[in-house]
């Protein structure tokens, strides 16, 4: 499974990056993809968002040029510069998986992609294979760092992870 194809945002690298959990991209995927507009973004802030300096020093997050400009152009009406890159290069390479959280990005990319994944089936993911003992607390950290996460997202991910009673329907 190691050499699928997976292109990311913004999002998931630096909210993994504040909560240290950055490797977990690596363990499930081995390598992650980022156009430049994601790069710049995670730069920008004179280096000091969290992820910036993991995703500078981190051989396994490659950067690739995007060469159909024209698609980013007509994305960049509806979505941000990194949102219309990672989308725009996940159709360039035939990407196996786009990793996308925000709603409107997620909402083109559906249309567009065979499979996108935000942060939280990421986390769902990791726990599957053995990454890690139990959403939760990475779900609970995420919180912490501001990542918007309503609590019907949150209750799903936790009965999808077993680990919290499913809610009965009357």
């Amino acid at each position: 499974m190691m050499n699928r194809i997976v292109v990311s945002d913004t999002t998931a690298i630096t909210h993994l990056a504040k909560i240290g959990a950055l490797n977990i991209l690596k363990k499930l995927y081995g390598e992650i993809l980022i156009p430049e507009a994601v790069l710049s973004e995670l730069a920008q802030v004179k280096r000091t968002q969290p992820g910036a300096l993991q995703v500078l020093n981190s051989p396994w997050i490659k950067v690739v040029e995007i060469r159909n400009q024209a698609v980013v152009r007509k994305l960049t009406r509806y979505l941000d510069l990194g949102e219309s890159e990672a989308i725009a290069l996940s159709l360039e390479l035939n990407a196996d998986v786009l990793i996308i959280d925000e709603i409107a990005g997620r909402t083109v990319a559906k249309k567009l992609l065979r499979s996108i994944i935000g942060m939280v089936g990421v986390l769902l993911e990791a726990k599957k294979k053995g990454h890690m003992a139990a959403v939760k607390p990475y779900l609970d950290k995420l919180r912490s760092t501001g990542f918007r996460l309503g609590d019907d997202i949150y209750q799903l991910a936790l009965t999808r992870a077993g680990e919290a009673p499913a809610r009965k329907h009357w």
